[in-house]
């Protein structure tokens, strides 16, 4: 393992320009080695990890780099040296902070916030050719010191990777979103489950199990529908007939008895209820299975 850190990066470093291209290899010693004083960076910086792996200290917390991983430092985070493998290699820009803050993107400032307490991110193949591209054309214009409108090219480049980065962000923050709104809503059907088991035979009406969980009975329907691919109601349903059903085969139970057991209000009601979901009067169904079982 080599010891490093980033370079000390300003605004006043990287002088009259935009940005600086940097490439981290450790195989060829291009790492420095360097004191374990924390640096503050003024300047944005991401560093796409190409190969190996390695560590970094950010704003006191430590963060492992893999193939794969994209980090982004923000201006003002305080950086500490850090370790990498033998064959550690990555690719790194920073880019000058008042041009950072003048990027008028929608939502950055709820994006700051994520990346400030997330920096490292795992990205895919295709979005790592991405910020290559970008970042090779950026390294390319620069070289081109006659051109007329060089300066405003890289500009524009340098707004791309910033939307490019952004995109990629806010793609890990609506998928962290989407799972904490499966997770809960997993949680909630598991709960209305529970619920059912042991209140079917005494409330069919949803708002009863809406209210219990504090919730609207809309909202209900939505999240069980969408958890389990049925209504709340056809799960009430089926809980009440499969207790019907059970009671039917192996009790010697009347149907008048099993019709006040389940919660019905007459064993007619019973009757047109079980018919309704089973095709056959309860009668019809004891005799059946009696037979079945003969």
């Amino acid at each position: 393992m080599k010891s490093f850190s980033v370079p000390t990066l300003s605004t006043d470093s990287l002088g009259n320009s935009l940005f600086e291209c940097m490439t981290i290899d450790a195989t060829h010693g291009e790492i420095p080695i360097a004191h374990d004083e924390p640096i503050v960076v003024q300047a944005g910086v991401i560093c796409l990890c190409l190969r190996g792996n390695g560590s970094i200290i950010i704003n006191e917390k430590e963060y492992e780099i893999s193939k794969g991983n994209l980090l982004t430092i923000l201006p003002n985070a305080v950086v500490q040296s850090a370790n990498s493998s033998d064959d550690f290699l990555g690719y790194a820009i920073a880019a000058d902070t008042k041009f950072m803050m003048s990027i008028q993107m929608s939502d950055v400032i709820k994006s700051y916030v994520y990346i400030s307490a997330n920096p490292l991110l795992k990205i895919n193949e295709e979005q790592s050719a991405s910020i290559i591209e970008l970042c090779e054309m950026l390294r390319r214009r620069r070289e081109e010191t006659n051109h007329l409108f060089g300066k405003e090219i890289c500009r524009h480049l340098l707004t791309i990777l910033c939307y490019d980065i952004h995109s990629f962000y806010q793609e890990q923050v609506e998928e962290l979103q989407e799972l904490t709104c499966r997770s809960r809503q997993s949680a909630l059907c598991q709960e209305f489950f529970k619920l059912v088991e042991k209140n079917a035979t005494k409330h069919r009406e949803m708002s009863f199990y809406a209210d219990k969980l504090c919730i609207t009975p809309k909202y209900l329907s939505v999240v069980v529908r969408k958890s389990s691919g049925r209504s709340p109601v056809e799960w009430i349903d089926r809980t009440l007939m499969l207790y019907a059903r059970t009671l039917l085969s192996s009790s010697d139970m009347t149907v008048q008895q099993i019709s006040a057991e389940l919660g019905f209000p007459n064993p007619s009601f019973f009757g047109q209820y079980f018919k309704r979901h089973e095709g056959v009067t309860p009668k019809r169904y004891r005799t059946q299975r009696l037979s079945a079982n003969a």
